[in-house]
C-alpha cells in the first residue's frame, strides 16, 4: 500500500494545490478509519485514468475490490468525497 511522505515536492504550477488535495484525501481516509494513504504518484496515476470524482471508485476497484462485496461503489465514493470536502474546507479555514 502506498504511503504518504511528510513533504511533497513538485516542480510544476499548482503543486501546492496538489499537496492540499492529497492532504484532504488522506485526512478523509483517516477520519473514516480507512487504512489507505495515497502518495503523489498514486494520486497522479488515479487522476490519469479517472476524474477527481472517480478516483475513489478506481482505487477501490484496483486495490480494495473486496469492499465491493459489502458496499456499493457509489456509496464509498460519495462518503469519501463528502468527508474530503469537509477536511479540505477545515484546512482552508
Amino acid at each position: 500500500m502506498p504511503k504518504v511522505t511528510s513533504e511533497m515536492h513538485t516542480a510544476e504550477p499548482g503543486g501546492d494545490t496538489l499537496a492540499a488535495e492529497l492532504h484532504a484525501w488522506n485526512s478523509a481516509f483517516s477520519e473514516l478509519e480507512l487504512p489507505w494513504q495515497w502518495d503523489e504518484e498514486t494520486y497522479r496515476s488515479l487522476l490519469s485514468v479517472a476524474g477527481e470524482r472517480d478516483c475513489v471508485s478506481t482505487y477501490v476497484e484496483r486495490n480494495q475490490a473486496h469492499l465491493l462485496r459489502v458496499y456499493e461503489k457509489g456509496f464509498l465514493r460519495d462518503l469519501v468525497l463528502s468527508t474530503k470536502a469537509r477536511c479540505r474546507d477545515a484546512a482552508a479555514s
